[in-house]
């Protein structure tokens, strides 16, 4: 099915329908698409969804779209405990933040800059899912269903750095509320108002990030060394601090954060 993102339309496609859904796209388009349906497979895997950019005046690109490998729950381990997330609507959210990387990849080298990183990438598909959840469903509860998500698979593996849109969208969930939020006519409205004042990191910086997520959460931890990455600790603290309450209650995540060194 065809859906609007921003001023052009995307076309969203079942991986088991894709013969069907290249009959719908003009030749100016699927020239620009993998040339091989096992092309277009190989680069989904055992992927929820992927979208596909294209450059034309009408239309942002394609979707594919699986919904039945969307996980249904996102669980970490720490302190030899496991601890589950059970996901809702993620098959609409999933959808949403796809649209948003077509949205972003549209709004580069004007509204946004010309490169943006992995990472970056990411954190500004989910706060398109931000802006959608507000305008559509009137409450960013499933947002912050995201934040969590994302937070707890950078702790389950630091595989998953380049989605760990939390260290941005804290800034922005702290900023605005849904009404402000869903106040925005588009999402480029709503860029151009947050964009401009977010803090942003260095690879480097990232990289720090990185190593002090490993050291707190890894399973094979040993030793504790309160003084590692003892600059990095509280903004840490800060990004992990919804979600650590959201799993354990707010006293036993202050109790974590404190002994961490990420809470003064």
């Amino acid at each position: 099915f065809w859906t609007d993102v921003g001023p052009k339309q995307a076309l969203i496609c079942p991986p088991s329908e894709l013969p069907l859904c290249l009959q719908q796209l003009p030749d100016r388009v699927k020239r620009q698409l993998p040339l091989s349906q096992q092309a277009f497979f190989d680069a989904l895997g055992m992927r929820g969804a992927m979208s596909l950019p294209v450059e034309d005046d009408k239309i942002a690109g394609m979707v594919l779209w699986a919904p039945q490998y969307i996980p249904q729950s996102q669980s970490a381990i720490w302190n030899g405990q496991n601890h589950e997330l059970v996901l809702r609507h993620q098959p609409q959210l999933t959808l949403w933040h796809e649209l948003g990387h077509l949205e972003v990849k549209r709004l580069q080298g004007d509204v946004l800059p010309a490169e943006l990183s992995e990472l970056e990438h990411e954190w500004l598909a989910d706060t398109y899912l931000a802006w959608r959840c507000a305008k559509e469903w009137n409450s960013l509860e499933l947002v912050w269903q995201q934040y969590h998500r994302r937070n707890l698979a950078v702790i389950s593996d630091i595989g998953n750095l380049s989605h760990w849109s939390p260290l941005y969208l804290i800034q922005v969930l702290r900023r605005y509320d849904q009404k402000k939020i869903a106040g925005f006519a588009d999402f480029t409205t709503f860029v151009l108002d947050f964009y401009p004042v977010i803090s942003s990191y260095s690879q480097d910086e990232v990289a720090e990030f990185s190593s002090l997520l490993q050291h707190l959460f890894s399973r094979n931890r040993r030793q504790a060394l309160p003084g590692y990455m003892f600059w990095r600790r509280e903004q840490l603290g800060r990004v992990l601090q919804p979600t650590l309450e959201q799993l354990l209650g707010t006293e036993s995540a202050n109790f974590l954060l404190f002994k961490e060194g990420m809470l003064q």
